[in-house]
């Protein structure tokens, strides 16, 4: 696996950007991982830094293309009972964006069920897309809500099969921009099942946090090698989206 050098995590001057594609504002993360184009499927899956990545992605989208985003709202189905419109709200000042405003261009819907996120997914998805027009949907904690113990593993595999097959068509049919993320667990079941998720992305990458660095490692791409980055805390903006989520 190649190594890239990235001495710091920060904020560049915003690069100006195709209409198709969307771009993290971090040097080091957007030569990793190129422009993230509409039509994808992405999996970020590890710390819960690969959760922030995903949020970080949702004011980004809200841009203007000129300045790296889509021009557009974004659909945000939080699996894992995770959104945190705080962060929301502070990385949209970051980036000189009305905070009220984001979060109104944001549209959150929350399932606590695997059946209640089964159909969310693959019923009211397609109906909020047609009322929206989002070019970014987030899932949040994909797998989480298909490991219960309600459920039974032969039906969870089945399902969650279904469901990400589902999203993959869906980003191209709907030329989407489509990102899930996977927090990190022991359980052997929520492994298995981000198998599915992992092998229909078009991207997928590992995020390990841990002090003072973080560990970005690029697994799967359509056209870049196996390469990682890690992102060193040092400047304020950094050390705001990270201190709070750093593990031991």
């Amino acid at each position: 696996m190649q190594r890239i050098q990235a001495p710091i995590m920060n904020f560049p001057h915003p690069p100006i950007s195709s209409f198709r594609s969307l771009s993290f504002d971090i040097e080091d993360l957007d030569r990793l991982f190129g422009e993230l184009r509409r039509g994808q499927l992405v999996f970020f899956h590890g710390s819960r830094m690969s959760h922030i990545l995903s949020e970080l992605l949702c004011v980004r989208s809200l841009l203007p293309n000129i300045d790296g985003g889509l021009d557009s709202p974004v659909v945000f189905i939080d699996g894992g009972n995770i959104f945190d419109p705080y962060l929301i709200s502070e990385t949209a000042r970051l980036f000189s964006l009305n905070s009220e405003e984001t979060l109104k261009n944001i549209w959150v819907s929350r399932a606590f069920t695997a059946y209640q996120l089964t159909a969310l997914i693959t019923e009211k998805l397609p109906e909020i897309l047609d009322r929206e027009e989002s070019k970014l949907v987030v899932v949040s904690d994909i797998a989480a809500l298909y490991c219960d113990s309600d459920i039974g593993m032969l039906e969870a595999k089945t399902t969650f099969n279904q469901v990400t097959l589902f999203l993959w068509n869906l980003a191209r049919e709907n030329n989407l921009l489509l990102v899930t993320t996977s927090l990190s667990s022991r359980g052997e079941r929520k492994r298995r099942l981000e198998q599915y998720i992992h092998g229909r992305a078009d991207i997928a990458a590992r995020v390990e946090a841990g002090k003072p660095h973080v560990k970005v490692s690029l697994e799967k791409h359509p056209s870049k090698p196996k390469a990682f980055v890690r992102l060193f805390v040092g400047e304020p903006i950094a050390q705001y989206l990270l201190e709070d989520f750093m593990e031991a």
